[in-house]
């Protein structure tokens, strides 16, 4: 679009062959409005003429004001506040948008407006008025929730030992009592003399001595975890979460046949894993 752009500018302008490239340019007879809607659109040499985006608009310039949208006058100087106009264009949900606009949002990853997009594909394939989707959305995401107790127990088991070993390994540090109990039951280490117990941190250098190859072995394992998660996914190979959402993504297909099967998986990506 750049290079066809700039070559029209460069020839009209003044380049090379310009004025019979200009002139040439200017024999193709213009169109008015009223010429585009009545003009075959397959015969016409101007791609813009023929897009979808450009149909919508002779359909909207058909209706009149019916289409019209109200906007927010921001060429004028200073902070412009909106009118009652477009106060009332705005809408209070999803299920007042467009479909561009509300492809577009879903495509973002918003999980309202996926919902908004399965229930106009269930009201086109099963012909039914938009207030009867309710309870089929809702069987669908009681559906893809299924066996999630089973299915999230890993991601339940890692946050609980994290949270644990995370806060746990504080007072392992630094709390006398806790370091000299651990001591006499699992390390046998020789036990400093009071002096050097005094405070937090001396007790920490002295039970350092045994958290320290812990805690370093742990965080080189889980660095080492990471890294080969990240190259997995550089391969496209698929780890347990996606495996996991595929797998769900099958279920839907099989209990809904009828329905799309990338507006289900779409559904299944952003529905909760737990229930809210």
């Amino acid at each position: 679009m750049i290079s066809v752009r700039s070559t029209l500018t460069r020839n009209l302008i003044g380049g090379r062959n310009g004025t019979k490239f200009g002139a040439a340019f200017w024999d193709v007879p213009s169109l008015s409005f009223s010429d585009r809607e009545d003009r075959p659109t397959t015969n016409t040499t101007v791609r813009g003429f023929t897009s979808p985006a450009y149909k919508r608009y002779v359909a909207k310039q058909k209706e009149g004001t019916k289409g019209f949208q109200p906007a927010i006058n921001s060429q004028q100087d200073g902070i412009q506040v909106p009118s009652m106009n477009v106060a009332k264009d705005m809408g209070l949900g999803f299920c007042e948008m467009e479909n561009e606009p509300l492809v577009v949002i879903a495509e973002m990853g918003n999980h309202k407006a996926r919902c908004e997009v399965l229930k106009r594909h269930i009201m086109m394939v099963d012909k039914i008025p938009y207030e009867q989707t309710e309870p089929i959305v809702k069987a669908i995401a009681e559906k893809n929730r299924e066996g999630l107790f089973r299915s999230t127990l890993p991601y339940k088991v890692g946050i609980f030992t994290a949270v644990v070993c995370g806060f746990g390994a504080i007072p392992m540090v630094f709390d006398i009592d806790l370091a000299l109990w651990f001591n006499h039951k699992f390390v046998t280490m020789e036990v400093p003399p009071p002096s050097d117990r005094d405070t937090m941190l001396e007790t920490g250098a002295w039970t350092w001595n045994w958290m320290e190859p812990v805690l370093g072995t742990a965080s080189f394992t889980l660095l080492a975890m990471q890294f080969a998660r990240q190259n997995i996914k550089h391969l496209g190979l698929k780890p347990y979460t996606q495996q996991l959402l595929e797998r769900r993504a099958k279920v839907l297909y099989e209990a809904f046949p009828q329905y799309d099967r990338g507006i289900l998986h779409s559904f299944v990506e952003t529905d909760p894993m737990v229930k809210l």
